[in-house]
């Protein structure tokens, strides 16, 4: 699939990424980082933006651990069964 251009808007700054996901899929994800570092900014009472994508992708890639290590788990599980 080719690589198209998309803008979004994260943390009031604009972004214009190559990628081959679908729109729908690349504003899904920019909403979502959008959200938690406006919730991190607001409840860390950051202020530089560098700080709060840093603790924002802190976050993400714990939530992606968890998810990841439930996973395998599942897996295990199930080849188990």
């Amino acid at each position: 699939m080719e690589k198209t251009a998309v803008t979004v808007k994260i943390f009031n700054d604009e972004y214009t990424l190559k990628t081959d996901l679908p729109r729908n899929d690349v504003d899904a994800i920019a909403a979502m980082v959008d959200k938690k570092m406006q919730k991190l900014a607001t409840s860390q009472h950051l202020v530089t933006t560098s700080k709060v994508a840093v603790w924002a992708a802190l976050d993400l890639a714990g939530e992606l651990y968890t998810l990841r290590r439930e996973y395998e788990a599942l897996l295990k599980a199930a080849k188990d069964i």
